[in-house]
């Protein structure tokens, strides 16, 4: 019965940073939005720093972005 609700945990916890990950990306709620704050000098300046970073981890969370739509389609399904 613990597994289930581990299993539950994990499902609820995936479903739920889908759904705000969804809600940054979207135009109209999401950075694309005309006169927004810019980003600030010093997340300018470490921007180069994360870029490498960025670039190994970011087909990664592609792929876990699609794992987990499939998961939270699934659901709503049920």
């Amino acid at each position: 019965m613990d597994i289930l609700g581990i299993f539950g945990f994990v499902f609820a916890a995936t479903a739920t940073g889908v759904l705000v990950y969804e809600h940054h990306m979207d135009v109209l709620s999401g950075p694309y939005i005309e006169g927004r704050e810019p980003a600030r000098i010093i997340a300018a300046m470490l921007e180069p720093m994360f870029e490498p970073v960025h670039a190994l981890v970011a087909p990664l969370l592609e792929r876990l972005n699609w794992q987990a739509r499939s998961a939270v389609y699934l659901a709503s399904l049920a």
